[in-house]
């Protein structure tokens, strides 16, 4: 995949624009609600973080370690998050398999990130420390999709790995991030009518 410096093509602007047009429901839209309790099968532990913007996993005890932080203070922040759910890789008799099973959360700083690879996180020089459960997460790169609720314009990150909500680029927080802008380098792919933004869809209960 082309960088975004390369040729010119690639504007920022026009590819968020691309994946805001498949956006569903906004992150405060949702009540707030306890998670439910991690079994196999499936979690409603995760949450969105209005500090970093990313993912993160909220039923492991702690808040975490936040990119964005002070001295005093590196937890996640969950006000104004929805209730996001996910299936896992053993899924229980009847459970539906929609989705890429790609997705696991960090032991250390509780973010959600793409397997593949150990990233960058902000608690640990070596990366991130995988959960031991992969999670399902829906994409329309690859279709079908279930009929559950979901909300549109997640990105991955291309730097540190992790999930993160695209219409807030410009407030993201990246542990990777050099330079003037601490950003989120969003994935993107090819299709027919140009280059956009990878679209995740997390399942919102």
């Amino acid at each position: 995949m082309p960088h975004d410096h390369d040729a010119g093509r690639l504007s920022r602007r026009r590819l968020i624009g691309g994946t805001l047009a498949a956006s569903t429901t906004a992150l405060g839209a949702a009540a707030f609600a306890s998670a439910a309790p991690a079994v196999a099968g499936s979690s409603a532990g995760f949450r969105w973080c209005n500090r970093c913007q990313g993912m993160w996993f909220r039923s492991s005890g702690d808040s975490g370690h936040c990119p964005v932080h002070h001295w005093w203070d590196h937890s996640h922040y969950e006000e104004g998050s929805g209730t996001y759910w996910f299936t896992d890789g053993t899924p229980q008799p009847g459970q539906d398999r929609f989705g890429m099973l790609a997705l696991k959360w960090c032991l250390t700083c509780k973010a959600a990130y793409f397997s593949g690879g150990r990233g960058v996180c902000p608690n640990n020089e070596n990366g991130h420390t995988p959960s031991a459960r992969t999670f399902r997460i829906e994409t329309d790169l690859q279709p079908p999709l279930s009929n559950f609720p979901k909300q549109g314009g997640w990105c991955r990150c291309r730097r540190c790995r992790a999930l993160f909500y695209l219409p807030h680029l410009g407030r993201s927080h990246c542990p990777a991030a050099t330079g003037p802008t601490p950003w989120h380098d969003g994935a993107y792919v090819r299709t027919g009518s140009g280059w956009r933004y990878e679209n995740h869809l997390p399942r919102l209960k």
